[in-house]
């Protein structure tokens, strides 16, 4: 008679997997999980911004950089709307919050940038000003510098109240997970559909649109930790399936390569990674150098909005102006990325100023 699987693995190594898999984690980490995907970001843009897509180093940053990367934020936005909106579902006071905490930002960030664009740029129009400003030009024409996740978010955080109250209707409890299932299928739905019948539109905005399931599963796991519909060992078991998940999805789209196949695989790497990062962030805070390493990505989470913005900004500041035919593309990459981290702080703080300025009127007063 075969033993069960349990008693297979060490007991060692299973009270450290117990010990070490909490189902809070993700809310405990969740800043140093947003710093680990920026930081991917910025690093996989220091090889884009090169053009560099082969040789090792590339090769050690696709399998690293991208555990978390622009699909952890969108899952973690939507694991932190959750949050935030279930404490209080006050609507107007949600959409302020949104404005004054990205959109705002956002707009500041980019007005010099596009303001300049309109000097230099040959063809950009009012028109290009107004909608990338509006974030409403990823919709239009698709991609622009990047600023495909700001234009996604903003999307996301108008429609948050209206996803919030179909999945969570008070007076349906018991069918939550049909609605999000259901909200599922009407978006894959929806993407087949424009897919199958709108190739070339699809192609514009699909870098964006196809990360918007991890925002609804941010919001599910959400649920289900704040409100303890999950236990540490339920937790556990269901890392272990997606792991099952993604190594099955992975070997199946090496024998059949499939555009789908690779979506979910995605979805499953992330969902996966997110917990053993955490996993390894509880092994390391036991230590002075582990705590250094998780306040370092904490730091890069707090400023993520400036950072993605910033080293991207910069980034085009060079591609558009004089200094394009002065610098390497090594020199674009690295001082892009260079200025980004030294100025998010100062940037940060002279958003919050002008933020507090116009939440205020002339009441601020600099201390």
């Amino acid at each position: 008679m075969s033993k069960p699987i349990v008693d297979l693995i060490p007991r060692q190594l299973l009270n450290l997997l117990i010990s070490n898999f909490k189902s809070d984690d993700i809310s405990r980490y969740r800043q140093a999980l947003m710093g680990v995907a920026i930081f991917g970001v910025m690093f996989s843009h220091w090889f884009g911004f090169q053009s560099i897509k082969t040789g090792f180093p590339f090769d050690i940053s696709v399998m690293i950089v991208r555990l978390v990367f622009t699909e952890g934020l969108l899952f973690l936005s939507g694991f932190g709307l959750y949050y935030s909106y279930s404490k209080n579902s006050n609507v107007k006071a949600f959409y302020k919050r949104r404005i004054f905490r990205l959109y705002l930002p956002f707009l500041i960030l980019s007005f010099p940038l596009y303001t300049f664009f309109l000097f230099v740029r040959d063809g950009y129009g009012p028109i290009d000003y107004l909608s990338q400003l509006t974030t409403t030009y990823f919709w239009l024409k698709g991609n622009y510098g990047g600023m495909w996740y700001v234009s996604i978010s903003v999307v996301l955080y108008i429609l948050f109240p209206c996803i919030f109250g179909f999945i969570f209707q008070p007076q349906k409890q018991g069918h939550i997970w049909w609605r999000f299932l259901f909200s599922l299928v009407i978006f894959y739905t929806t993407m087949f559909v424009i897919r199958s019948y709108f190739g070339d539109y699809y192609s514009l905005v699909k870098i964006g649109v196809e990360k918007i399931p991890f925002f609804l599963l941010g919001i599910m796991f959400a649920y289900m930790v704040k409100d303890e519909k999950i236990s540490d060992k339920i937790y556990l078991v269901a890392v272990c399936v997606v792991a099952c998940l993604y190594l099955s999805l992975t070997g199946l789209n090496y024998i059949l390569p499939n555009p789908w196949i690779k979506h979910f695989i995605g979805i499953t790497q992330k969902l996966f990674f997110m917990p053993i990062l955490c996993f390894v962030f509880n092994l390391l805070n036991v230590a002075k150098l582990g705590v250094l390493v998780i306040s370092f990505f904490r730091w890069f989470g707090k400023y993520s909005l400036e950072l993605y913005v910033l080293h991207l900004h910069i980034y085009m500041f060079f591609q558009y102006s004089f200094l394009n035919e002065h610098l390497s593309s090594l020199a674009q990459a690295s001082l892009a990325m260079l200025f980004a981290i030294i100025l998010c702080y100062p940037v940060n703080r002279g958003l919050s100023k002008i933020i507090d300025i116009i939440k205020n009127g002339n009441s601020y007063v600099v201390s």
